[in-house]
């Protein structure tokens, strides 16, 4: 009887798998020669409007055929089933009242009948209502539905259940590493199911996840394979879905020519007014990039009739700010006002940063070529704001992989563990079987322990298996996630800093139009003779020349600074004076943060030893380190108490930095003190870690003490810190003579 009922349970297994296998025109072809309204029927129907690769209305279609069949035979599976399918179209016209009706009737249901299939479904579609609904408490439906799609052998849907967990973790928690390791799991699955369609979807996931760390390599590359996958299902409005993304990879990497031929792809199929107006401002984009204003305005302006139609807020905030760019390099501020005014006011109301940032700073840019500076400074502070945003989001997400893809080495850790043991059990088993050989004296024991060594050996085998699979999962993932952090961190915040020469351009320009003018009117009252008032405007021009003069050395200071502190080393060492190093740094940071920041009052003190060797080391490394110890030093030393500094100078303790340098035996110590508040005890510990940082968001990005006790380990020395709460801090670097 036990024989009997694993074959029966065999058969019925086989016989699920087997329907999930159906292609779509399998099920039609068993659709059409089925006519007979009976139950086989109404599974028919299920089985089609629950195949992912047929379009909605198809879908809603044969979900309402079953549901009327099933009711009018009183077969409450059916029933139950097409209610469910309902409930994602309710979910999807946004009429929740409906959805949550129309769960509650098919759960009724599901309680009453026994069939494990249909549970499996009710976990999956109530995921994936309460999903929709960004209501977190969907993980635990998709989890028990992935349990429960397991024990029927179904690992296409499993698949779908760890594909959505993952997209829940990205676009409503932006939980990185969870979005990741959910995604992975799906993509073992689809490789089991053999279903291009989940292997599509799962691919351009991997792809989303990749763009939005600004990994735009391995985002391409999944993106690619996702279109491969679609080349078997042909489905349009997928292959529309990665040609979108695609282009947009490819103008982020600056190749508009690829750009173009995607969004042309993603445009060539049936689309909807909703795609042209998205294919049109994409092509505006890739346009105003390649300074082509003609094409820009051409396909900005039809982009942004259909926004207007269609009432979009993203398309018409998106195309609004690349219409005032455009009139910007055109030199129409007013027109430029006009448009991106529009665009800043509906990015706000919808809290769409990216829109926000970029209108704003056409708004600035505007602002400034029509002289009116408060308003562009105005607008160029919300521009800042919405970017720092937007970087510090991002800066967030490249961490939290960084911990993912550290858990990721702990398990390969575990794994290997688990080999060990695996390796232990399996001597220990042939141990056992040899003794055991041994000692079994009748052919009816030594069959029952052949048996038992058969089913050790296939568990063993899969447990081979699962290791070996999920090694190589790992291995994959570790590689990529580390070259997503192969950032230019420094590059990003010289970058960051060219904003402040800006300012000092301004005043140029300005004198120069203003120089223009008065010229033209000196000529005049020269030509009338009025000498007298000729050389009053040429006083006027005079001084004008100076501040110009002023202002474009201010600029030029600014711009050798960043490029000093910004420039690659060789990586050759040479002897250097490490006295001239200090001296040349510490007056670069002070006139340097003068230059920034006018209302900065700080002194600084040096005490060189004359009598130290020269040393090899990276000159440009090494200044780098101490650039970056003193422009803190000064940066502890000028707060005010209550922001946890220093008192002010009529408290008599001026904001100061300490320089100096000694030999000690073999070593050479360069010290860099403040009179600042000092290090708390707690966090000592953690200041020369990646991305820790005490300073405010937006001031610093916590990778300076990180990268200059890199610098310094690798010229054979060390770097430590001294500090006491309340008097301030010392930081010695220790570099070797020889």
């Amino acid at each position: 009887m036990r024989k009997i009922a694993l074959l029966i349970a065999f058969f019925t297994l086989s016989t699920i798998i087997y329907a999930q296998n159906k292609t779509k025109e399998e099920l039609l072809r068993e659709l059409q020669a089925h006519p007979q309204q009976d139950k086989e029927r109404v599974d028919i129907l299920t089985e089609l409007f629950h195949a992912r690769e047929l379009e909605d209305n198809e879908k809603t279609k044969f979900a309402g055929e079953a549901l009327a069949l099933a009711r009018k035979i009183n077969y409450p599976v059916g029933e139950a089933q097409a209610l469910l399918y309902h409930v994602r179209d309710a979910d999807a016209a946004s009429n929740y009242r409906a959805s949550d009706s129309l769960l509650l009737l098919a759960e009724y249901i599901v309680k009453k009948v026994t069939d494990k299939n249909l549970s499996a479904f009710f976990l999956y579609y109530k995921g994936g209502h309460l999903s929709r609904r960004t209501n977190k408490g969907c993980v635990d439906y998709f989890l028990q539905a992935a349990r429960a799609f397991e024990l029927l052998g179904d690992n296409k849907n499993i698949g779908f259940c760890y594909y959505y967990i993952s997209e829940y973790y990205l676009n409503h928690v932006a939980n990185y590493p969870l979005a990741m390791e959910y995604i992975l799991k799906a993509l073992h699955y689809a490789g089991l199911a053999k279903s291009p369609y989940l292997l599509c979807k799962v691919r351009t996931h991997i792809g989303g996840i990749y763009s939005s760390i600004g990994d735009y390599d391995n985002a391409l590359e999944n993106y690619q394979k996702a279109s491969e996958a679609n080349e078997k299902l042909q489905n349009k409005d997928m292959e529309r879905s990665i040609q979108i993304r695609i282009g947009d990879i490819y103008l982020m990497k600056d190749e508009y020519p690829e750009a173009i031929n995607a969004y042309k792809l993603f445009i060539k199929n049936d689309p909807s007014k909703l795609d042209s107006c998205t294919f049109e401002s994409n092509m505006a984009n890739v346009y105003i990039r390649m300074e082509n204003l003609p094409m820009t305005f051409k396909y900005g302006f039809s982009s942004f009739k259909k926004a207007t139609e269609l009432k979009d807020p993203l398309e018409l905030s998106s195309v609004l700010g690349l219409l005032a760019r455009a009139y910007n390099k055109k030199e129409m501020p007013d027109s430029a006002i006009f448009y991106a005014r529009a665009g800043l006011d509906t990015a706000l109301k919808k809290g769409m940063l990216q829109y926000v940032r970029n209108n704003a700073g056409a708004l600035a840019d505007a602002y400034a070529t029509k002289k009116d500076f408060a308003n562009a400074y105005i607008y160029h502070l919300q521009y800042i704001n919405a970017r720092d945003s937007i970087l510090n989001n991002d800066l967030r997400n490249r961490t939290s992989l960084l911990k993912y893809n550290n858990d990721l080495d702990k398990k390969q850790n575990e794994i290997v563990k688990l080999e060990v043991q695996r390796k232990a059990q399996r001597n220990f088993l042939i141990i056992a079987l040899v003794v055991l050989a041994l000692i079994l004296i009748t052919a009816v024991t030594l069959f029952r322990n052949n048996r038992q060594k058969r089913k050790a050996n296939t568990l063993l085998q899969q447990q081979k298996l699962k290791v070996e699979t999920t090694l190589s999962e790992l291995k994959s993932t570790q590689s990529q996630l580390i070259q997503s952090e192969k950032m230019a961190s420094l590059g990003e915040l010289t970058a960051g800093i060219a904003h402040e020469i800006q300012n000092p351009l301004n005043f140029v320009n300005n004198f120069s139009d203003v120089n223009k003018e008065l010229l033209n009117e000196m000529k005049d009252e020269m030509d009338k003779g009025n000498i007298a008032d000729a050389k009053e405007i040429a006083n006027d021009v005079i001084a004008n020349e100076e501040k110009i003069n002023h202002h474009g050395k201010r600029a030029d200071a600014i711009v050798k600074g960043m490029l000093q502190h910004s420039r690659k080393s060789e990586g050759k060492k040479e002897l250097t004076d490490i006295n001239a190093l200090c001296d040349e740094y510490l007056r670069l940071a002070y006139h340097g943060l003068r230059a920034k920041d006018k209302s900065f009052n700080a002194k600084f003190e040096t005490d060189f030893d004359s009598s130290l060797p020269k040393i090899n080391v990276i000159s440009q490394d090494i200044g780098r380190v101490i650039l970056n110890l003193i422009n803190n030093a000064f940066y502890a030393a000028s707060l005010n108490p209550s922001e946890g500094g220093t008192l002010e100078p009529d408290n008599k303790k001026i904001p100061t930095a300490w320089v100096s340098t000694k030999k000690e035996g073999n070593k050479i110590l360069v010290s860099v003190k403040d009179n600042g508040n000092g290090i708390p005890e707690k966090i000592k510990d953690k200041i020369f870690q990646p991305f820790f940082t005490t300073k405010p968001t937006g001031s610093g990005t916590g990778l300076g003490l990180s990268l200059s006790y890199d610098i310094v380990k690798a010229h054979g020395g060390e770097i430590k810190v001294n500090s006491k709460e309340g008097e301030g801090t010392e930081f010695i670097i220790s570099l070797p003579v020889v």
